[in-house]
Parts: C-alpha cells; structure tokens; sequence
C-alpha cells in the first residue's frame, strides 16, 4: 500500500474538493446561541483594529455574568476578531451586532428573535466564513499529519475521515471557537512532529511558538494541543538519550573531564532544551498579546481566569441536570464520542422544543453535507481499528511516533475529569482517534500483504516433483 504513488496535483485536487464540501454544507448548519455571543463580542475587533483603542479591552474584577469583561476573560479573542474582520469585509458594520450578550439565555428563543438577539443571515454568514475557513485549513494539516505516519495513502485516508465526521464539520461550521482551535491546534501537533523527527534548527521552534499561542487565543481548551505539542517532543528528547547506552559512549580519562564527544551530546541537548523553552515563552507572550483581558496583570487575570472558568463549569453542570458524569460515563464518552455518536445540536433541554431549531436540524441532518453518520456498525470498526493503531504504535515507542501516545494520553486525562457530557469538549479527542483509525486500518493491510508476499515465496521456493 504504502508503494502507490499520487501525483502532487492529486494532492491539490483532493485538498480543494475536501474544502468546497466543508464550505458548501456552511449555511445548513443549524443555529446555535452561542453563535450570537461570539458575533456580538467581534465588536472588540472594531473597538482595536477600527477605532484603534484596544486600551478600552482591559478588564478587571468583579465579573458580572454576561457583561463585557466577563466574556472576554472567558472566551478566546481569535475567532472574534476573525468574525469582525469578516463583517467588516462583506461591508457589515457594528450597528448591525446582536445586543449584549450576543444571546440571551434567559429568555425564550422566541424572545431572542423578537429582541434582536439572532443574528441576520446576512451576519450569520459572515460570522461563520472566518471559523469554517479555519476548519478547511485544519484538514489540510490532518492530511500532511497522515503524510508523516503513513505516506499518502494514509494522508487521503485520514483527511477523509476527518472531513465527513459530522461532529467535526457541525462545530467547526458553526461561527463559534472551534474551528481555529482545531487548526492551530492541530498545526502546533504537526510542527512538534516535525521537530521530533530531526527537524531542529530556529524556525521550527519559533513556528511552534507561534501556532501554540494562537491555539491559545483561540480557545483556552487547546491546551491539550499545546502540552500534546510539548510533551511530544521532550518525550522524543528523553527517548533520544536513553537510546544511546553508556557503554557506546566514549569513557573519559579518570582524571580529566569528560569526551568531546560526551560534551558535545549534552551541548546540542541543552541548545535543544534552550530552544523548546524559549518557544513556549514565546507561546505565553503571543497568548497574552492577543488576550487584552490579560493585559492587566497577566498574573492576577490569569488567576481570575481560572476562578471564573471554574464558576462557569458550575453553572454548565447544574444545567445539565445537577450531577457531574461518573468516572465509567466518561470513560464510555472517550470511547463512543469520536465516531458512534451522533451530532448533539445543543446542550440545552429546552431546544428541543423549539419548531424553529428542530427544522433546522432535520434539514441538515438529511443534507448529504451535513457528514458521514458512521453508526454503530461503521463507527465500532473504526473505533476498533483506531485500538488497533494504538498497538501498532506502540510496538515502535523508541520511534518518534510514539508522541502519539503522549498527545493521547494529555488529551484523554483532560476528559477524565471534564463533569460535562458536551460533545464540544470531546472535539480535541476526535482528530488523534481519527489518525489511529488510520494507522491501525493501514496496518493490517500492511499485515496481510507481507502475509501474501510470504506466501508466494514460500511457494515458488517449493522443490518440484522430480519425475523418471
């Protein structure tokens, strides 16, 4: 398998089609609430980049649920700024946002709509180019990803699945976060690959800086994909020095300090461990540049950050009914959200209801746009190929490939104690189960061609009768 050759143009074609079918499904999306906070806070791209006062972007305590300060602290600022570029594009302007907070959700939708509070579809459209761009974005580094572990084959492979997930292309269409999460994030994972495969000079480090703190600024949860990213490669590194036993090291003489050699190892490790530290210094910077509500003492905001993400969570669980998940529910999510699950709409109850959001679905829900519905059938095998690719990794864990592993296993740790059954917080998760599907796919195929070629040789090596 791994011996087909595609010509590079294929690449291009296949890329741009993945893109128009990601595109094309953009407005049968169903709506979704949160929608219209995230478009109502890109008045902060007007406030910085219009107006040119990004100072009036500070924020301080108290929070006050819904205002302004509290949703900046809250919310990454990337997807608000690309909304507003985009608005700003399509000759839209501030008058035309939804009011404070983008939606209301103490009131009933009817209410929201009758208010204001839905975007028109003209917004809504722009709204959502900036974040499904970025998912079209985030497929062509899944295919470079596929690329790394298992040529091309691979790459078409896993690019394919990962664009016809329905959970991926409902969330990263709509106009909300995930999208440039899941495309910095995922570029931070496929540099740190590259670094870990010997590629190690300056610009890798400083790309990896630089993707890490955008996935950042784009959704404080990409901080699977950034420790994912770091963790890859200081595993790589420690792997790199246990791969050298002592005893082929050259032995210094009892007086003297140590070989050439030996100093000359631990020079280019530390140089090494200089550059992954300056990278994720660069990643803090980036992050708090782009985060005007960390300006004010980053230390403090970073702080508050965390005390009101924590409240949020609250809030969020006593939504969902009160009771936080059970350690076997999920770990049940981890195994069943990436493909035997099928799209959650919204987190909230009351939608269901809603004539309106219910139409929405059923349209898009029958659209061939709207993904593959994997089922039970094709969803477990993937599933199970994907424990099959755990294997196959495994069996190389002296081998770069198994930062895999270190990315699978931050990711499924942040899952563990997450209360909440959204299916949001499991997008992270989808793309690594995605990529070991792949791999465990391609290497039974692998298994079962050596299998055939052992066969044929065993047979054309067989003696021939002799005959009088």
């Amino acid at each position: 398998m791994n011996r087909l050759r595609f010509p590079r143009a294929l690449d291009a074609l296949w890329l741009m089609l993945l893109s128009i079918y990601i595109l094309a499904g953009m407005m049968q999306a169903a709506f979704h609430g949160d929608e219209a906070m995230q478009i109502y806070m890109s008045h902060d791209y007007a406030t910085a980049f219009i107006e040119r006062d990004p100072a009036r972007l500070i924020v301080t305590p108290p929070y006050n649920i819904d205002e302004d300060p509290w949703l900046r602290i809250l919310n990454g600022s990337i997807n608000r700024y690309a909304i507003g570029l985009s608005w700003q594009l399509a000759g839209l302007n501030t008058g035309m946002l939804p009011p404070r907070p983008g939606w209301d959700w103490g009131l009933d939708y009817d209410s929201n709509v009758q208010t204001g509070h839905r975007p028109s579809e003209a917004l809504l459209a722009a709204g959502r180019i900036s974040s499904t761009l970025f998912l079209a974005a985030s497929a062509v580094v899944m295919f470079a990803l596929g690329e790394q572990f298992g040529g091309r084959p691979l790459a078409y492979l896993v690019s394919a699945l990962y664009t016809l997930n329905p959970v991926i292309l409902l969330n990263g269409r709509r106009a909300m976060m995930e999208g440039s999460l899941l495309f910095f994030g995922l570029l931070a994972i496929l540099i740190a690959v590259h670094i870990s495969r010997g590629r190690r000079g300056w610009l890798g480090f400083i790309l990896l800086g630089l993707s890490s703190g955008l996935a950042l600024a784009s959704k404080h949860s990409a901080a699977v994909f950034v420790a994912g990213a770091f963790g890859w490669i200081l595993f790589t590194l420690i792997l790199d020095i246990f791969k050298t036993p002592v005893e082929m090291r050259p032995a210094a003489p009892a007086s003297s300090s140590p070989s050439p050699s030996w100093r000359r190892d631990w020079g280019v490790r530390s140089i090494f461990i200089l550059k992954l530290t300056l990278s994720a210094l660069l990643t803090l910077a980036l992050f708090i540049a782009l985060s005007p509500a960390l300006w004010n003492d980053p230390i403090a905001r970073l702080g508050d950050l965390v005390v009101q993400r924590q409240m949020l969570l609250d809030i969020q669980v006593a939504v969902a009914g009160g009771n936080p998940t059970t350690l076997l529910q999920r770990i049940e999510a981890i195994i069943t959200q990436p493909f035997m699950t099928t799209p959650q709409q919204f987190e909230v109850a009351f939608w269901v209801g809603i004539p309106t959001i219910a139409e929405e679905i059923r349209r898009y829900m029958n659209s061939p746009l709207s993904g593959l519905q994997f089922g039970t059938l094709l969803g477990g095998l993937l599933t199970l190929f994907a424990g099959i690719g755990i294997i196959a990794t495994m069996r190389n864990w002296r081998s770069w490939r198994i930062g895999l592993m270190v990315w699978l296993a931050v990711t499924i740790a942040s899952l563990l104690i997450n209360p909440l059954p959204w299916q949001r917080y499991y997008l992270p998760l989808i793309p690594i189960v995605t990529l070991l599907a792949g791999i465990g796919l391609m290497s039974l195929i692998n298994l079962f061609q050596r299998r055939q070629q052992n066969q044929t040789l065993t047979t054309s090596q067989s003696p021939t009768h002799l005959t009088n």
